[in-house]
């Protein structure tokens, strides 16, 4: 068993609370690796829990809406599966001492403490040695007691390792792993410090957790006050921490460090994050060409991204498609009414050689599928450069080249746009002013959270019925918290920019810190059969063709429901 097996249940459920919506308070700032001394904090970790939550007025519109029945019944089964999940470990003793039932009981309310609770997690490794690792989190003496009974139960039979020592209130288990570079033994440690429950990963004896235990009785808590009232706060190196923990992260060789951090206004959650990267970044931030004639009617949603060419350039999946270089540019827009009405288009001097390569190669990779899919069908258009539907009705996607204002798009979309041509468009004029004033704008979104979410629930449910895989059941409690949730949601605002060669910065204001899709793929992953693993979407068995529902179709055109601009109050936080 590797040291992971026994770290990622730590990690998964700091990250529970942490994925609610952080800079961790710390005494020392994270250096690069270049310039890293022999001990290095690779990550640390720094949430307020459900219960500090619900103390703060600035996170009061956050608690709206996590205070529903619906949000409730989605925690409760999160939680349920990742107890399980955790109790399911293979253990390395052939005859643990406990079934994963009674397994699953114990775990289950540590979960939850993770999640409700204030916590504070740090790693720290020095060259190649083995790493340290440490959480504290607050307690009050009886869940305390609950912490020391449960693991003391917990930890033998999944490792099937007893306890080695249990002295001055430190109890340690010896874990049947050995860091082989450094030849030195793991142990698992867990203590008691002032108001805090100190769970420790490292060699015996563990640094960090004394370090913990020093900073506790100087100051009553294991990092220094924070500067700001942010909710959550962490700051990592990726490829460091992988390294570490033998993650199989799949991470661009250039990122060196990231910092997150989360807090709100008391209506909406304000979330910033950094990227460093070890070499300047290579983004060609050229004027923006947008498709504005194709934007007719009311915007819904609306995304731009720039300076995309060397990444797509670097991949092996672009260069596998032999169809030229890549573009720069990109947009993906929503219309309101129909949510099938989704459309993207990218500029490129070479769209219609492009489209008619594509078409040529999805036709032939495809085609195999399409003669065993009686619901998915493309075809190579009669009157247009590209591919027209023949396949599911309700949705009539299409590819083709297109040519605007003496710029040619790649276009793509769910549905026929209407009046595509039309020479007006209805993106909003301080919108365009802001694209062009921000001369360091990578990515800009901005959509009605509301009407999107609730969108993007028939058209997840119709692509997962083409594709013939398995639907989200209607009644799930992710969904059924998607649709109670989805009214109560004001609109986002996302914005990248390039603040330094080799940084780029997030800001994004909204009411759980997601968008609309990000929050459909979140209730696809949070019903995974596997979880928290994969998607549900993935994982679950595929329908009987014969007996697939057939999802409902969109409303027509002059049926569909209204929803209002709303506007979160003021702009996006200041940087």
């Amino acid at each position: 068993m590797r040291i992971r097996t026994v770290v990622l249940g730590l990690l998964a459920a700091a990250a529970a609370g942490a994925s609610c919506e952080g800079r961790p308070p710390e005494t020392a700032p994270l250096v690069s690796e270049a310039l890293a001394p022999a001990v290095q904090t690779i990550a640390r970790l720094h949430w307020l829990g459900k219960k500090g939550l619900a103390a703060q007025t600035n996170a009061a519109g956050l608690m709206a809406l996590w205070n529903l029945p619906e949000s409730a019944k989605l925690e409760a089964q999160t939680l349920d599966k990742l107890a399980r999940a955790l109790a399911h470990w293979p253990p390395t003793n052939p005859t643990p001492t406990l079934n994963p039932q009674p397994l699953t009981s114990l775990i289950r309310p540590l979960l939850e403490d993770l999640l409700c609770r204030e916590s504070y997690l740090e790693v720290r490794q020095a060259g190649a040695q083995p790493c340290e690792l440490a959480l504290a989190i607050r307690l009050d003496p009886q869940r305390a007691a609950l912490w020391e009974t449960n693991l003391s139960a917990t930890i033998p039979a999944i490792t099937g390792a007893p306890p080695d020592s249990a002295r001055d209130r430190l109890r340690t288990w010896q874990l049947p792993v050995t860091h082989q570079a450094a030849r030195a033994t793991i142990h698992l440690s867990l203590t008691r410090a002032g108001d805090w429950t100190l769970l420790g990963l490292a060699s015996d004896p563990n640094p960090l957790l004394g370090e913990f235990a020093a900073r506790i009785q100087r100051g009553h808590d294991p990092f220094q006050a924070p500067a700001t009232n942010d909710w959550l706060e962490t700051e990592f190196n990726p490829r460091r921490l992988a390294a570490a923990l033998a993650l199989d992260w799949p991470l661009p060789e250039n990122l060196a460090q990231v910092s997150f951090s989360a807090g709100g206004d008391g209506a909406t959650v304000l979330e910033h994050a950094q990227l460093n990267f070890a070499k300047p970044l290579s983004l060609k931030l050229e004027p923006w060409t947008l498709p504005a004639p194709l934007m007719a009617g009311q915007i819904a949603g609306f995304t731009a991204v720039r300076g995309l060419e060397p990444w797509l350039a670097s991949l092996k999946a672009w260069n596998d498609l032999h169809i030229g270089s890549p573009p720069n540019q990109a947009y993906l827009w929503a219309l309101q009414g129909l949510p099938v009405l989704t459309f993207f288009a990218a500029p490129h001097p070479d769209a219609s050689n492009q489209v008619s390569r594509l078409s040529d190669l999805a036709l032939q990779k495809c085609s195999p599928w399409f003669a065993t899919n009686p619901l998915a069908a493309f075809q190579k258009a009669k009157d247009l450069n590209g591919l027209q539907w023949k396949g599911f009705p309700y949705i009539y996607p299409f590819l083709k080249s297109i040519t605007l204002e003496n710029h040619s798009f790649v276009f793509a979309g769910l549905f026929p746009p209407p009046g595509a041509t039309n020479s007006s468009s209805s993106i909003p004029p301080d919108l365009l002013n802001h694209l062009e004033n921000q001369k360091n704008l990578v990515a800009y979104g901005w959509e009605l959270t509301a009407p999107r979410v609730q969108g993007w629930i028939p058209i997840g449910q119709t692509l997962r019925l083409v594709a013939q895989r398995a639907q989200l059941p209607p009644l799930s409690a992710a969904l059924t918290w998607l649709r109670a949730a989805s009214p109560k949601l004001w609109p986002s605002v996302t914005e990248v920019t390039q603040t330094a060669p080799g940084q780029l910065s997030l800001k994004r204001r909204s009411s759980l810190g997601l968008t609309a899709v990000e929050l459909h793929l979140l209730a696809d992953w949070l019903e995974s059969p596997q979880f928290p693993h994969g998607l549900h979407t993935l994982l679950a068995p595929p329908p009987d063709a014969s007996q697939a529902p057939v999802p409902a179709p969109p409303p027509r055109p002059g049926k569909q429901p209204r929803f209002p601009a709303r506007r979160p109050p003021g702009g996006l936080p200041p940087g």
